[in-house]
């Protein structure tokens, strides 16, 4: 079981499970302002995606600079879109990532679902 994301927002504190989160990206509109898009919604908290990714570095990969992508909720990398796509989602949500970041990405998600399946 992956451990949940805690968020402080201005509405209250949020907590978003492993298999809800969709993807991390910053919020161009604010300052430090980051986004995270899950499944049904988007919430949004002040802070840094270095926090996230070290933190949470199992089964999160920084795909782009501004974009950090839920492992586990991955049903495709498009390589020549350059572009993830997710499971189970209604709002057909997708995020970029960058040519060099393919490779590692694609191992990533190798790496995770193997651990996924033994565990």
């Amino acid at each position: 079981m992956k451990a949940p994301i805690i968020l402080e927002t201005k509405k209250g504190t949020i907590i978003i499970q492993a298999t809800d989160l969709l993807y991390i990206t910053v919020d161009t509109t604010k300052d430090h302002s980051l986004c995270f898009v899950t499944k049904n919604e988007k919430y949004y908290c002040t802070g840094d995606l270095n926090n996230y990714e070290d933190a949470y570095q199992n089964w999160l990969f920084r795909c782009h600079r501004s974009f950090i992508v839920n492992l586990l909720t991955i049903r495709e990398i498009n390589k020549y879109e350059r572009r993830v796509y997710f499971l189970d989602d209604s709002f057909n949500n997708n995020c970029p990532f960058s040519r060099r970041k393919y490779a590692p990405l694609k191992q990533s998600l190798k790496d995770i679902l193997l651990t996924e399946q033994e565990a």
